[in-house]
C-alpha cells in the first residue's frame, strides 16, 4: 500500500486560529459563504475570495475578484498575487486579513528542484515488498524489446 499524501491548509490567524482544512485533489473556494470548503470567518473576507486548486505536485491560488486581494507572506513583507499563482509548502497566504499556512509535502520536490533549476523528475510508484521496481522496470524493457524487433524487421524487409 502507498503512504497517503497529506494535503491541508492550517489558520494561522484570525478567531479560528489553529484550524486545519484537510484538501483533496481539485478545486476549493476560500471565502465566507458557508458552502465554501474553507469558510473564513472575517469580515474582510469575501463570500468567494480565492480559489485554491490543489494537484499531486502543486497548489495554485486565484482571487476570485475580491475587494482585498490575496496575499503571500515573506520575510521581506507581503506581496499581493496577481492572477493564478503557485505556491508551495509552507507558504503562509494572507487573505482577508487571515494567514493561511499551506501544507503539501508533495509540493516540495518541486520547490527543490525549482530552486536548483532542475526541470523534471520521474516518480516511480510501487508496492513496498519489490522496493518499487515490479511494472516500473518492466514495462521500459518491454518497449525497448518491441522497438529493437520492430527495427529489426524494417531492415529485413528493407
Amino acid at each position: 500500500m502507498g503512504e497517503e499524501l497529506t494535503i491541508a491548509v492550517r489558520e494561522q490567524t484570525g478567531v479560528d486560529a489553529g484550524r486545519v482544512h484537510q484538501l483533496g485533489l481539485g478545486r476549493h473556494v476560500i471565502g465566507r459563504d458557508p458552502a465554501a470548503a474553507i469558510q473564513l470567518r472575517s469580515t474582510d473576507v469575501s463570500r468567494q475570495h480565492a480559489l485554491l486548486e490543489v494537484a499531486i505536485d502543486a497548489i495554485t491560488i486565484t482571487d476570485l475578484g475580491s475587494k482585498n486581494g490575496i496575499h503571500l507572506k515573506r520575510k521581506q513583507g507581503a506581496t499581493r498575487l496577481p492572477g493564478t499563482t503557485r505556491v508551495g509548502d509552507g507558504a503562509v497566504i494572507d487573505v482577508g486579513g487571515i494567514e493561511l499556512l499551506i501544507v503539501h509535502p508533495g509540493a516540495q520536490v518541486e520547490g527543490a528542484l525549482n530552486r536548483f533549476g532542475e526541470a523534471t523528475i520521474t516518480r516511480v510508484i510501487g508496492d513496498g515488498a519489490r522496493g518499487g521496481r515490479g511494472a516500473a522496470v518492466l514495462v521500459p524493457l518491454l518497449l525497448t524489446a518491441m522497438f529493437a524487433g520492430l527495427i529489426g524487421v524494417l531492415l529485413w524487409l528493407g
